[in-house]
């Protein structure tokens, strides 16, 4: 069954949250363990490839592969981990396509940021779990340097990936029994 992803703002940041009918020790793994990773990471029609070290600065190496043949790697590192309560993946768009980075860069400056401050500073994620009612809520905060940063990736579409992600990760932890 797929659920709403409710998508909001708040200062510099994304904030996305996701009811899913699974119990939070397996919707947890399947944000820590690389094969389920691999199967649901990315927007719908994307496949991804997943190397990480699930650690406090263990490293990360996330593709995600276009139906069109497009590669979109996100390199990066874990910060603080509490298994099955909060997760947070410091994530690196940085080698991502220059047609990738044009796009973001006129939403950056149509939200009133200047071309000369557009960055690929890295994106803070922290992902958190909690009981609600049989299944979980997750909850996914993105953190970026500025607004109007975080303006761009939402009219580049991020809720829309997220979205597609997590109907892709709702059919895992049903395929996973949860």
């Amino acid at each position: 069954m797929n659920y709403q992803t409710d998508v909001a703002t708040e200062a510099n940041d994304i904030v996305l949250s996701r009811f899913f009918d699974a119990p939070r020790p397996l919707v947890f793994m399947a944000w820590v363990d690389p094969v389920m990773l691999a199967e649901w990471w990315g927007p719908a029609g994307f496949t991804a490839t997943v190397d990480i070290d699930v650690r406090e600065g263990g490293e990360m190496s996330l593709v995600m592969h276009s139906p069109e043949g497009e590669n979109y790697p996100i390199g990066g590192h874990f910060g603080e981990i509490v298994p099955n309560e909060s997760l947070v993946m410091i994530m690196d768009a940085s080698r991502h396509s220059a047609g990738w980075h044009e796009a973001v860069k006129a939403g950056f400056v149509e939200a009133g940021g200047r071309p000369e401050d557009y960055n690929a500073d890295p994106i803070r994620t922290l992902i958190t779990f909690a009981d609600e009612g049989a299944g979980t809520r997750v909850i996914v905060r993105q953190t970026f340097t500025m607004a109007t940063m975080r303006d761009a990736h939402i009219k580049l579409g991020s809720g829309v990936g997220w979205s597609g992600s997590f109907n892709k990760l709702d059919a895992v932890l049903e395929r996973a029994g949860g």
